[in-house]
């Protein structure tokens, strides 16, 4: 079976990208959010950042924590389960600076 891997064509990161989550999702439509982070970025509260943004403009979300530093497919095989089973329209990697990028219109197929 083929694989497709589809390079996305927005990433935000740094400095200032938390601020610049609200405009794209609303601009794109965006209203389902999956945050993929490690457990650390959740428990020490640092992607309430995030969640903020989220909470006010009215976009749901679901977080992904388990991720590993070198992941298996078994791992990879999760998150994306754990993605569709949300039905989420973006993916938002929460790290020490967070970062979030749109999945083209096409990658859900």
């Amino acid at each position: 079976m083929a694989n497709r891997i589809v390079l996305n064509p927005v990433s935000y990161h740094g400095v200032g990208a938390v601020k610049e989550i609200g405009g794209e999702l609303s601009r794109r439509g965006y209203k389902r959010a999956f945050i993929a982070s490690g457990r650390h970025v959740v428990k020490s509260g640092e992607i309430k950042k995030i969640t903020d943004v989220l909470d006010e403009i009215g976009v749901q979300y679901t977080f992904y924590t388990d991720i590993k530093p070198n992941p298996t497919i078994e791992n990879v095989q999760n998150g994306v389960k754990a993605f569709k089973e949300f039905n989420a329209d973006c993916i938002i990697a929460g790290a020490a600076a967070p970062s979030w990028t749109p999945p083209r219109p096409s990658a859900s197929s």
